[in-house]
């Protein structure tokens, strides 16, 4: 009975890993239809097969590596070019990267059609700023802010690596955990302050004012809510013609901060309306 039980017990521990093996061999099998398909000669389609298996022996997912050579291969990319984009992925899994940020960034430059040496160059770009990130973030969770979630920790090294990208530096992206860390913020609401940081400055906001704005309204208590108002007060603002710096300055000066901001705003505008219909002829008003 022991030894009956230890053989159920082996199968259902095996059986998991044979649905894996089982889906790596099916994209395996699409990858190999692909390659056969396409015009590169046969000793290169082996070299994109063989880069493909150690991708997914590696941790890369499977269904991502397919969708990378089978797009990759539907552009008119030569092998050279596919390996290299396998190569960034392998090298990130094998460095305990995130490595989904990066794969996003292949597989979207592939459908836009972007040239492949310039998403080759912005995957790699992303993956040394990943690289960055990463010490900065466990860091914060050493500190104390602890993930809720499974994947908070790798959107967190997500945003931080984006903020890098627009040109902020390690000391903005530690000057924005102690912000948080200030309020007993969640790493959740990092995130959400090296977004709305990243937003700012892809708006053509500098860099230090935009990080100084949004640490500064985390400070100040904002919440991922709050921080989403400013965003949206920032569009409306720009589609009126107003330059992001200018924004800058009214947030700065307390007149766009978020829907606090507005709210505080719009409480003045009725106080001041209800003082105005109340004052008459008398006590100084300005009636008829």
């Amino acid at each position: 009975m022991l030894r009956l039980a230890g053989m159920v017990l082996l199968l259902l521990l095996l059986a998991p890993l044979s649905r894996t093996f089982a889906a790596e061999n099916r994209h395996l099998d699409n990858i190999r239809s692909v390659l056969a398909a396409s015009t590169l000669p046969r000793t290169e389609q082996a070299e994109v097969s063989t880069r493909a298996t150690a991708a997914m022996n590696a941790g890369v997912p499977g269904e991502d590596v397919e969708i990378i050579v089978s797009r990759a291969v539907g552009r008119g990319a030569d092998a050279g070019a596919i390996n290299r984009f396998l190569d960034i992925g392998l090298s990130a899994k094998k460095e305990g990267l995130p490595v989904r940020p990066v794969l996003d960034r292949i597989e979207q430059g592939l459908s836009k059609g972007v040239p492949t040496e310039r998403i080759v160059a912005a995957s790699q770009r992303l993956t040394e700023k990943i690289a960055t990130a990463q010490p900065l973030v466990d860091a914060l969770i050493r500190d104390g802010m602890t993930p809720r979630r499974n994947n908070e920790r790798e959107a967190a090294i997500e945003s931080a690596a984006r903020g890098l990208e627009k040109s902020m530096d390690t000391r903005d992206i530690g000057a924005m955990g102690a912000a948080v860390r200030s309020q007993h913020g969640s790493l959740l609401l990092f995130s959400s302050a090296m977004d709305t940081a990243t937003y700012f400055a892809a708006s053509g906001m500098s860099p230090k004012t935009a990080s100084r704005l949004v640490r500064d309204a985390v400070q100040k208590g904002s919440t991922e809510h709050d921080l989403g108002a400013m965003v949206r007060r920032m569009d409306d603002e720009m589609k009126h013609g107003t330059s992001a710096e200018d924004v800058a300055a009214k947030m700065e000066h307390g007149n766009m901060q978020g829907e606090r901001g507005m709210e505080r705003q719009e409480m003045r505008q009725e106080m001041n309306t209800d003082h105005g219909k109340g004052s008459g002829s008398g006590m100084g008003g300005h009636g008829m």
